[in-house]
C-alpha cells in the first residue's frame, strides 16, 4: 500500500508541477489523474506479478483513501459555510448557473452518445 500511495502523491505532484511550469488553463489533478491513467494502462502491457502486486498496491491505496472521502470535503463545507451571506446575496446567479451547467452537461451527453451510437452503428 505505501508504494500505491507514493504513486498517486507522484502523479499528484507531477501534475502540479506540469500546470506550474506550462501555466496552462488544465488544474494540476486532472493532469496528475491523465499521469495516473498512463501509468496503469503502461502497467496494464507489461503484465508481470511484479508489475501487477505493484498495481494492486495502487488500488488498495486508492480504496483506503475513497473510505475517507468524505472527511475530505468537509474543508470545503466549513469554507462555504463561511461565506453563507456571499451565497444568499448571489443566490439567483448561482442557481441559474448550477441549473444551466446541468442542462447544457445533459445536453452535451446525449449528443455524444447518439454520436458514438451511429458510428458504432456504422462499423457493424
Amino acid at each position: 500500500m505505501l508504494y500505491g500511495l507514493f504513486v498517486l502523491l507522484t502523479c499528484q505532484l507531477l501534475g502540479e508541477a506540469i500546470r506550474h511550469v506550462t501555466s496552462g488553463p488544465v488544474p494540476g489533478p486532472v493532469i496528475g489523474i491523465l499521469l495516473l491513467i498512463v501509468y496503469l494502462a503502461l502497467s496494464e502491457r507489461f503484465s508481470n506479478e511484479r508489475v501487477q502486486a505493484r498495481t494492486r498496491s495502487v488500488e488498495e491505496a486508492g480504496d483506503g483513501l475513497l473510505l475517507y472521502l468524505g472527511v475530505l470535503f468537509v474543508p470545503a463545507g466549513v469554507g462555504v459555510a463561511g461565506k453563507l451571506d456571499l451565497i444568499l446575496q448571489n443566490g439567483f446567479g448561482i442557481v441559474l448557473t448550477l441549473v444551466g451547467s446541468t442542462a447544457i452537461t445533459m445536453l452535451v451527453t446525449v449528443a455524444t452518445f447518439r454520436l458514438v451510437r451511429l458510428a458504432s452503428e456504422r462499423r457493424s
